[in-house]
């Protein structure tokens, strides 16, 4: 309840609390237990073209994981991912 979005639907604001849990508090990508603010729910497919807030199309991240989804410069890209230590894997 008090990381409740108020600028998001309740769809959305459901299911990335249960999306949370059934990923046992821990990052997609990387595995990582997250905490109670170092953590975001990113949309599989972007929001503003598919206006989809179901379960199935969100993935907890790890706040600086969503920022690396998210970014456009290969050069900041590489530094993240090297900061990470993010493999192929």
């Amino acid at each position: 309840m008090k990381n409740y979005i108020p600028n998001r639907s309740i769809e959305y604001n459901d299911n990335r609390i249960s999306k949370f849990i059934a990923q046992n508090g821990k990052c997609a990508v990387t595995g990582v237990e997250l905490g109670v603010s170092d953590w975001h729910c990113h949309h599989k497919n972007p929001y503003h073209l598919s206006k989809d807030d179901t379960f199935s199309n969100l993935v907890i991240l790890h706040e600086a994981v969503h920022r690396l989804v998210h970014l456009k410069d290969s050069e900041k890209i590489k530094k993240l991912i090297k900061v990470l230590k993010l493999t192929k894997k």
